[in-house]
């Protein structure tokens, strides 16, 4: 049993996306960066993704009253065990009586905190993933919140490669996207102006979408009917500035969608913190498979 004495910026009980109800309107939620969610389960000691915690921006402070074995993974809290410095990527023990806490990120934007066995918290459609636009499914902590867990064993792990680092390009981060369903609406050089300029991320940016400040694309003149959306779109509103969809996205969006973010850069588009100045790339198909197989064979490798 955990008490939650502080909830934190914005923490969030999070599960594999749940599929299947865009039909209704609500888009899968889940993790916005799924390689520290996963690498949050591994050092857990977990067989494959269980249910946990989506850390963002300032973690919560957590009262464990019975033993855990925790594996802590994503952006870096400088989290902290009755005041002592825990080191990451690897797994954490937590004594009977002893409290969770760390402090405003100081890399990324988004961790997790993930336990032997899964937090229990009622699955609905088949997955606990919490949509906080909606506030269907899961839970956003609040302070006083108790949390049960699962059955806990002797877990010792640890990343020797944390994948999910090694994701910042450069000195400017980059979403490397394929074209999207709408380009061909667009002037032949808005792909070329979406990928040779800089953008900085707003404060506005939220777990349904990823929003810039910066250069004005040229938009279509001919009316779009409203048409599916999903994680990764990147969408050019009437302003012209492109907005990218995160995983609490709309079901349908009337925007012309330019290009997609391609699935092995979802990890460094959910770390993206505001202010920070980033790129778009421009990449095949046939590239994008490659690099979301080249992830996938790490993640394999740790489970």
């Amino acid at each position: 049993m955990v008490k939650v004495i502080d909830a934190g910026f914005l923490t969030t009980v999070q599960d594999r996306p749940r599929l299947g109800l865009a039909r209704f309107g609500l888009s899968e939620a889940g993790p916005m960066a799924p390689m520290s969610f996963a690498e949050a389960n591994f050092l857990a000691g977990n067989a494959e993704a269980e249910v946990s915690l989506e850390v963002t921006v300032k973690p919560p402070r957590l009262l464990f009253r019975s033993v855990a074995i925790l594996g802590l993974a994503g952006a870096d809290f400088g989290w902290k065990l009755d005041g002592r410095v825990l080191p990451l990527g690897q797994t954490i023990e937590v004594k009977a009586g002893s409290t969770l806490q760390g402090d405003y990120c100081r890399t990324g934007l988004r961790g997790y905190v993930a336990v032997t066995g899964g937090w229990k918290v009622t699955r609905w459609q088949g997955s606990a993933a919490t949509h906080v636009q909606s506030k269907l499914g899961g839970k956003v902590l609040e302070r006083g919140d108790e949390l049960e867990f699962g059955l806990q064993r002797a877990v010792s792990r640890k990343v020797k490669e944390r994948g999910a680092l090694a994701m910042f390009n450069g000195q400017h981060k980059v979403l490397r996207v394929v074209d999207g369903p709408h380009s061909g609406m667009f002037g032949p050089e808005a792909t070329s102006l979406l990928c040779g300029t800089v953008y900085k991320v707003t404060e506005q940016s939220t777990r349904m979408a990823l929003r810039v400040e910066g250069l004005e694309l040229p938009c279509p003149k001919e009316p779009l009917l409203s048409c599916g959306a999903w994680h990764g779109a990147v969408q050019v509103p009437p302003s012209g500035v492109p907005q990218v969809l995160g995983v609490d996205h709309p079901a349908t969006g009337g925007y012309p969608i330019l290009a997609s973010v391609i699935q092995a850069d979802f990890e460094v588009m959910g770390q993206l913190r505001p202010r920070e100045e980033i790129r778009f790339g421009r990449v095949s198909v046939e590239t994008a498979r490659q690099l979301l197989k080249r992830q996938r064979d790490w993640l394999a490798g740790l489970f």
